[in-house]
């Protein structure tokens, strides 16, 4: 396999914009991709797009990456549309570094893009039901009609955190409140107001030990990045690709999230590192009990030190492990065919030292992980990154 580095990144704001369609928003994270990398269309030599709920939204079904290169003035590309859940934009990337490591392309792009808002939420939580298998959904009353269904699932994680691994809702409100101080840092996060632990749990209740304020809300948006082989000589803001994995649910799971951990396991073997080894990570954080089970079964937090981990700030730039210095999808916000391309982003800018007020200390190494869909209430689909300099 041939070396392989990111060459440019490009990102939207993550937001409702009812007034921008799903091509305008795509266009924009791609032309601040290119000219990031120094590129045009003429360079680049295929697209993966990755894209979730287009065809619920708004009927826009099969080609919807070739819709957006038509418009932006393309040329007869090979455009790859990826659908898998919130790992949709996750997996674009897997299959665009497969491609130019495996010597099919010198240089691609990489798009993940979505227009979930909608004044009617039922038509959103609809584009979430499409994520569950049809045959094994275990929702309660009001799922997908007064709130996400994937709500009903993370009610149970919190729940197995506090019944299995001792956490509690404060644990919760502190994780969620980090996300929102990091998204108060970030130009390009949903949720802009940092908010305390205590505004967290009085926030309103959404199920069980949930509040609103630990979930990630529904918004769009649109990221981008340029995957080309590694030069002969580095480049300056060359990053580069330790590992790339995608692992979907075994039969045998036995865990709420175990594709992270085949997924995790992987990227790690793959590069060659440890856990140990990561300066920050990116993680699927679509609540903050999702961020906080997903620390274990990724292999970063040894299982059972999660309440510590939670109650001291362990996660928090400038902690041991910063995880998600972008606010992560809590507050950042959750496009979901747009998050894995959104990781990598901040990671580009993290490793590159161009975070700013956010920046995490030394960073060199960034573990980046998100999931998608539910089998039987576990994670049906991972992908896994390890991006360094």
């Amino acid at each position: 396999m041939r070396e392989t580095v990111v060459r440019g990144v490009g990102m939207t704001p993550f937001g409702r914009f009812e007034d921008k369609s799903l091509k305008e928003l795509s266009a924009e994270a791609i032309n601040a991709a290119f000219a990031d990398a120094g590129v045009t269309f003429d360079d680049i030599q295929a697209v993966f797009f990755g894209n979730v709920a287009a065809g619920v939204m708004y009927g826009q079904h099969a080609i919807r990456g070739e819709t957006v290169t038509h418009h932006m003035g393309a040329g007869p590309l090979p455009v790859n549309n990826v659908e898998n859940a919130c790992a949709s934009g996750g997996n674009a990337f897997h299959l665009g570094w497969s491609a130019v490591a495996g010597g099919q392309y010198d240089t691609v792009l990489v798009v993940g893009a979505e227009k979930l808002y909608s004044a009617d939420k039922e038509k959103s939580f609809m584009a979430f039901m499409g994520g569950m298998d049809v045959d094994y959904k275990d929702l309660g009353e009001g799922a997908g009609v007064t709130r996400s269904p994937f709500i009903d699932r993370y009610a149970k994680v919190a729940d197995f955190l506090i019944n299995e691994r001792g956490l509690t809702p404060e644990a919760f409100a502190e994780v969620a409140a980090k996300a929102h101080y990091n998204g108060s840092l970030n130009p390009l996060a949903q949720r802009r107001e940092p908010k305390t632990p205590d505004e967290i749990l009085r926030s309103r209740s959404v199920l069980g030990a949930l509040t609103v304020l630990m979930c990630s809300p529904v918004g769009d948006g649109a990221a981008a990045a340029v995957i080309t082989k590694a030069p002969a000589r580095p480049q300056p803001g060359d990053v580069r690709i330790l590992a790339s994995q995608l692992r979907s649910l075994p039969a045998d799971s036995h865990g709420p999230s175990d594709s992270h951990e085949y997924s995790a396991a992987a990227a790690f073997e793959q590069a060659g590192l440890a856990p140990g080894d990561m300066d920050f990570a990116e993680l699927h954080d679509a609540t903050s009990p999702g961020e906080i089970v997903s620390w274990a079964e990724s292999g970063l937090c040894p299982p059972g030190d999660e309440l510590k981990w939670a109650m001291t700030g362990h996660t928090r730039i400038g902690g041991a492990l910063p995880v998600n210095p972008s606010g992560g999808l809590v507050a950042r916000g959750h496009p979901i065919g747009a998050t894995g391309v959104a990781q990598i982003y901040e990671a580009v800018q993290q490793l590159r030292g161009a975070a700013g007020v956010r920046q995490v200390d030394g960073a060199r190494r960034a573990f980046l992980q998100c999931g998608g869909g539910l089998i039987k209430n576990s994670t049906a689909v991972s992908s896994a990154h390890i991006l360094g300099i």
